[in-house]
């Protein structure tokens, strides 16, 4: 299970450590054991030996919830997967630590929209890895209503809107092993099959406002656990440090307390989509192509086809992701 440290995830751990302690009280077997992960994003190389800041915060998750195990991963492990095609990227530092090639590789991109959606996806690439290795029968993702709609909307305007019945709905999750690893360049291999994980939201019918509500109302309360959203309340001082994924989370947040019906329904009709799998992967969110419907995309909105000024990607990318990595 993913833990973001925000007030979804943070509930979906209460909720089933109720949940087993109820059936626990009944003297019935525990209905799940639960693995829980924190990707930790922070780029910052640590001047001293001392835990960073989500280490410490997830030492107050383990004392409040011994039964779980919770473990912190830093996103420089995504170097080490083999489900990125790292030659759609651009390449990486040859020397150097981690954290700066890292780093660097996302101050290439070129935009505040494609280094959160990129950060996004390594993020999302960590967490299906990890339950793959660790032989766990489904991966888990605290996402509200609120949540899905705004990654509907997000996916959407990023021209990635091909991918939403694998992004949004519960089910297999595809997976997609090539073989440079590491951020080395090669060749992708074209001949690994995909194999998959179950991918369960099961906040998916619950709004944002009532998961804080419960977070509120659980005993002890949940505010000493969830890290503090530094950018709530700040006005927006330029609309061009926001990505695409702020943006919307703006809009839903008045959406979700005007209009809750209508965060709703932006879930409720993507969930009746179908997933084609046929065809091949995008090797950096690992999604289906379609691209028939790219290229119509790429005409509507006048994007060059096969213009000298991007750079060409090694391998095989969506819409979305070419647009992120390469602008």
């Amino acid at each position: 299970m993913g833990l973001s440290f925000g007030p979804s995830s943070s509930a979906l751990v209460a909720a089933c450590e109720e949940l087993i302690s109820n059936r626990a009280a009944r003297n019935r077997d525990e209905p799940l054991e639960l693995c829980v992960v924190h990707v930790d994003t922070a780029l910052s190389p640590q001047a001293a030996p001392e835990p960073s800041p989500a280490s410490r915060l997830l030492d107050r998750w383990r004392e409040r919830y011994p039964r779980f195990r919770f473990e912190a991963v830093p996103l420089t492990s995504v170097l080490g997967l083999r489900t990125v095609d790292w030659t759609t990227l651009p390449p990486l530092k040859p020397d150097g630590e981690p954290v700066g090639k890292l780093r660097a590789l996302l101050e290439d991109l070129p935009s505040t929209t494609s280094r959160a959606d990129v950060l996004r996806l390594f993020v999302r690439h960590i967490l299906v890895s990890l339950t793959m290795q660790k032989s766990q029968d489904a991966l888990l993702l605290g996402c509200s209503t609120t949540a899905l709609a705004e990654l509907t909307l997000g996916e959407t305007a990023k021209g990635r809107g091909f991918s939403l019945p694998w992004q949004i709905n519960d089910g297999q999750v595809p997976v997609v092993y090539y073989s440079a690893g590491q951020g080395v360049p090669g060749e992708s291999s074209s001949d690994v099959q995909p194999t998959g994980i179950p991918l369960y939201y099961p906040l998916r019918d619950v709004f944002r406002k009532e998961l804080v509500m419960y977070g509120a109302m659980a005993e002890p309360p949940l505010a000493d656990l969830i890290a503090e959203d530094v950018d709530k309340g700040n006005p927006v001082v330029s609309h061009k440090d926001l990505s695409i994924e702020e943006v919307v989370a703006r809009y839903f947040e008045h959406v979700e307390e005007n209009y809750p019906s209508v965060v709703a329904s932006v879930v409720r009709t993507t969930a009746r989509l179908d997933r084609l799998e046929e065809g091949a992967r995008c090797g950096v969110c690992g999604m289906a192509l379609d691209e028939k419907g790219e290229e119509r995309w790429r005409g509507e909105i006048g994007g060059d086809r096969g213009g000298t000024q991007r750079r060409p990607p090694a391998g095989k990318l969506c819409y979305g992701c070419e647009r992120s990595i390469h602008g």
